[in-house]
C-alpha cells in the first residue's frame, strides 16, 4: 500500500517517520530508509529530525533516478534481509514518474512517505501531486501551529529577520541562516507575518 502522511513545517513529520520505523524494527520487520537527495539540510544520507532524532538513509535518491531500480537495487545487495517496508523522508522532492513506480510497487510493499503539500507560496509540489493522486491512503499530520495559535496550514518561506518571502524558487533547501521555513495560519500567511 502507498501511504501519504503530509503536514506543515514543524508538525514533526519525520520524527513521526522515524519512530514509527523504529517500532516496526522492533518487531522484527525489515524496513528501507529512503531520502531524495535533494534535501541536504543535514548531510547526505541523514534522515533528520528538528528535535533531534535522525537515522542513516540506506537509499539516497537522486530525482532522475529510477525508484524501482534503486529498490530492487537495495533489494538485491541485501539478499539476505531484503525488506517489507519503505519510508520516504521530504517526498514532495520525488518526481511524477518515482511516485508512479513506488504506486506500481505497492501492491508488494508498504510504502510510507512523509512531506510537505505545498510549497510556500501554497502551491503543489509536483511529488505531493502525485501522491494525492495514487496513494490509497493520505493523512494529515497533526500537530503544527502558527504563532497565534490557531492551526498552522501554510509553509513559509522567512529570512533571517523573519521577513515573510513569497517570490523566488520552490526548491530552496532551509540552512537555517539566510533562510528558513515555518507554518503559519492562513491569515498571516496571507498578511506576511511570522510573529506577534
Amino acid at each position: 500500500m502507498l501511504r501519504f502522511y503530509y503536514g506543515v513545517m514543524g508538525s514533526s513529520k519525520t520524527a513521526q517517520l522515524l519512530m514509527q520505523r523504529y517500532n516496526l524494527q522492533q518487531l522484527g520487520l525489515r524496513v528501507a530508509l529512503v531520502k531524495p537527495a535533494v534535501d541536504t539540510r543535514i548531510g547526505e544520507g541523514i534522515v533528520y529530525s528538528r528535535v533531534g532524532l535522525q537515522a542513516q538513509a540506506e537509499l539516497v535518491l537522486e530525482s532522475g533516478h529510477s525508484a524501482r531500480e534503486q529498490l530492487l537495487w537495495l533489494a538485491a545487495r541485501n539478499a539476505s534481509s531484503g525488506f517489507e517496508h519503505v519510508f520516504i523522508d521530504e517526498a514532495q522532492f520525488l518526481t511524477p514518474e518515482q511516485v508512479q513506480e513506488l504506486a506500481d510497487m505497492s501492491d508488494r510493499l508498504e510504502i510510507y512517505c512523509y512531506g510537505l503539500k505545498t510549497d510556500f507560496q501554497g502551491n503543489f509540489f509536483p511529488g505531493s501531486a502525485a501522491l494525492l493522486r495514487l496513494a490509497e491512503e493520505i493523512r494529515e499530520v497533526p500537530g503544527g501551529l502558527c504563532w497565534c495559535g490557531a492551526k498552522a496550514t501554510m509553509n513559509t518561506r522567512i529570512d533571517r529577520d523573519g521577513r515573510v518571502i513569497k517570490t523566488g524558487e520552490q526548491l530552496l533547501i532551509d540552512n537555517q541562516q539566510d533562510i528558513r521555513y515555518i507554518g503559519l495560519c492562513y491569515r498571516h500567511w496571507r498578511q506576511g507575518i511570522s510573529h506577534a
